[in-house]
């Protein structure tokens, strides 16, 4: 019973670095960002994945497809051939409808995979972590100092640094303060 579980806990593993593989590779991360926050992208707005309301199967369902109408392109090569992505084909979808074509389709197995990262490891994990930044872009980058700040609570020594790097604008802050003062 152990060794099961020692074994699904190293499948898992692997699932979670080639779904990390594959959103890194697929440049998920230009439109969604490395967090999964989303924001603007060459589409639009890119959804929130860490607030998506999606299951597994439909996170899986729109990498295949994409998005209808929206700059989520779709990832499966054949994905609008034969009806199988919303019961449609690229016959029956205007321009406009048509979800972009991908940079570079993606296997089925990376589908499942990325499917899996953001379902595991994204979907409902609340604001962006020092740790996941780190795990995101490893530990010998300054990309996840922002996030080192936020979580360690140097918020205010940081604010603190910042003003007495400004002096000039501190000193403006004051006066404009002062001037509201009563006399």
């Amino acid at each position: 019973m152990m060794l099961t579980s020692g074994v699904a806990f190293a499948q898992s593993q692997q699932v979670d670095q080639d779904g990390l593989r594959v959103f890194k590779t697929a440049n998920c991360m230009g439109c969604h960002k490395w967090s999964g926050i989303g924001g603007g992208g060459y589409g639009g707005a890119a959804a929130n994945l860490r607030k998506t309301t999606l299951s597994l199967d439909q996170i899986e369902q729109t990498i295949r497809c994409g998005r209808l109408g929206k700059g989520m392109p779709h990832f499966q090569e054949d994905a609008y051939s034969d009806g199988h992505c919303y019961g449609l084909k690229k016959s029956q979808l205007s321009a406009t409808q048509m979800p972009p074509e991908p940079d570079h389709p993606l296997r089925p197995a990376d589908i499942k995979a990325v499917a899996h990262y953001v379902f595991e490891k994204l979907k409902g994990s609340g604001d962006p972590t020092f740790a996941q930044c780190q795990t995101f872009f490893g530990t010998r980058t300054r990309a996840c100092d922002v996030y080192e700040d936020q979580s360690s609570g140097h918020v205010q020594a940081a604010a603190a640094e910042r003003d007495q790097a400004s002096p000039r604008q501190h000193m403006k802050v004051e006066a404009a303060s002062d001037a509201n003062a009563p006399r």
